[in-house]
């Protein structure tokens, strides 16, 4: 009995200790695409979904999924939802070119917010590795990180996501990942 809780009490500590750290990184600033800066707190736990998603503009999958996401935050950016996105370029998952970025979002009608990051810092400020792309991470309107979404996410997936209010903290493959990045069996 007293292994046990001794071992519940190590993991309330951990646990306690990621959401504070997690809560912290959330708070570094990022280079946006809009010459200003910006924190993920500015967005996450403010009463909506934030959609975050880990992206590069040469990542054919990441352009796949353009569209589901540009729509969902179009459609819920006014009430319940948003997307945020973390740029890296691809394949080195350094900083993007600024410029080809801005050309990007201009070609591809991108409105949500972009910021410009490497796999390092977006790893940093979503307190989670950031070991491929494309990569979502939803956090819920309190502001909780509920899921990591590996691979392409379809606009199914956004939306049942978001209705879903008993989610905990999880993390799910996709239907499509890029072949690099599948898991190993």
């Amino acid at each position: 009995m007293v292994l046990y809780l001794r071992n519940l009490v190590s993991i309330f500590i951990l646990l306690l200790f990621s959401s504070s750290v997690n809560a912290e990184t959330l708070d570094t600033l990022l280079d946006g695409l809009d010459g200003k800066q910006h924190a993920l707190s500015n967005y996450i736990g403010k009463g909506k979904w934030v959609v975050v998603n880990v992206w590069g503009t040469d990542c054919p999958y990441c352009r796949a999924e353009l569209d589901a996401l540009i729509d969902f935050h179009d459609l819920h950016q006014d009430k319940d939802a948003m997307v945020v996105g973390l740029t890296l370029d691809w394949p080195t998952f350094n900083f993007p070119d600024k410029k080809e970025l801005s050309e990007f979002a201009l070609d591809y009608f991108i409105e949500y917010p972009l910021m410009m990051v490497d796999a390092k810092l977006a790893g940093d400020v979503v307190g989670k590795e950031v070991n491929m792309i494309p990569l979502t991470f939803f956090y819920n309107p309190n502001g909780d990180l509920v899921l990591r979404l590996n691979g392409l996410v379809t606009s199914a997936q956004l939306e049942k996501i978001i209705k879903d209010d008993s989610v905990r903290y999880q993390v799910e493959w996709a239907d499509d990942v890029p072949p690099e990045f599948m898991p190993k069996k």
